[in-house]
C-alpha cells in the first residue's frame, strides 16, 4: 500500500461521508487553509465565552520563523477543512488532520451560538468517525477544555474514552479523549484501567504476564 493509495482511500471516504448536507439547510464546503481561517476566525470573534490565550507575543520573530521551518519539514498531512453554511452564511467550521501511528486528530470544531443545541455536532461526529474509519485510521484523538460539556458529553456517549488531563498554556485544564476504531485497542485501554480482558487479549496474540 503506497502513500498515493492512502490518499485515494482518504478522498473516497471523505466524499462518501462529508459531502452531503450536514442537516436540512446546512451545507458542507471543503476549503483550503487560508479560506478556512478567514471564515472561522471571523466566526469565533465574540462567540467564545472564554477565548484561549493568544501566545504569539511570547515568541520572537526568529522563534516564530523557526517554528514555521520545522512545520515545513512535515510532509503534507491528510486533512479535512470544512465550512458549514446556511442561507449563504458560515455558521460553523471543522478541521481535522492526520497524525502519526494511524491516529487522526479532531483539531477544531465550532458552531455559531445560534446554531448550537440542534444536533449538528452529533451529526458531524458520526460522519467524521465514519470517514476516518473508512480511510484506514486506527484511532481518533481530541482535547478539550475540561468544562466544555457541549463537546465532552456527546463524545463520551459515542464511545470516546478519557485518556489524559493536561494543563495547556493556551486553554488551561484540558481533557484528552481517544476513540479506538480497532476493537483490540479498546480492550487494551480497558485492561490498562482495570486489568480486565486478559484472556481475550492473550487469545489475540498479546503476551501479557
Amino acid at each position: 500500500m503506497s502513500a498515493a493509495d492512502a490518499r485515494t482511500r482518504f478522498d473516497h471516504a471523505t466524499r462518501a461521508h462529508l459531502d452531503a448536507p450536514l442537516a436540512e439547510g446546512v451545507t458542507i464546503r471543503h476549503v483550503g487553509e487560508e479560506a478556512w481561517h478567514t471564515a472561522v476566525d471571523a466566526l469565533w470573534e465574540g462567540t467564545l465565552e472564554r477565548p484561549g490565550l493568544a501566545l504569539g507575543p511570547l515568541f520572537t520573530p526568529e522563534q516564530s520563523a523557526g517554528y514555521r521551518d520545522l512545520d515545513a519539514i512535515v510532509a503534507e498531512r491528510l486533512q479535512h477543512r470544512l465550512l458549514f453554511e446556511a442561507d449563504g452564511a458560515v455558521i460553523g467550521g471543522y478541521w481535522g488532520q492526520q497524525e502519526t501511528f494511524g491516529r487522526y486528530y479532531m483539531t477544531v470544531s465550532v458552531f455559531h451560538p445560534a446554531w448550537r443545541g440542534r444536533g449538528l455536532y452529533k451529526a458531524l461526529l458520526a460522519r467524521v468517525t465514519a470517514a476516518v474509519a473508512d480511510a484506514g485510521f486506527r484511532e481518533m484523538y481530541s482535547r478539550h477544555r475540561a468544562d466544555n460539556n457541549a463537546i465532552l458529553v456527546p463524545k463520551l456517549r459515542a464511545g470516546w474514552l478519557i485518556a489524559a488531563f493536561e494543563v495547556a498554556p493556551r486553554w488551561g485544564l484540558t481533557v484528552h479523549l481517544r476513540k479506538y476504531l480497532v476493537e483490540g485497542l479498546s480492550l487494551v485501554h480497558a485492561h490498562r484501567v482495570d486489568g480486565a480482558s486478559v484472556a481475550e487479549l492473550r487469545a489475540r496474540g498479546l503476551k501479557l504476564p
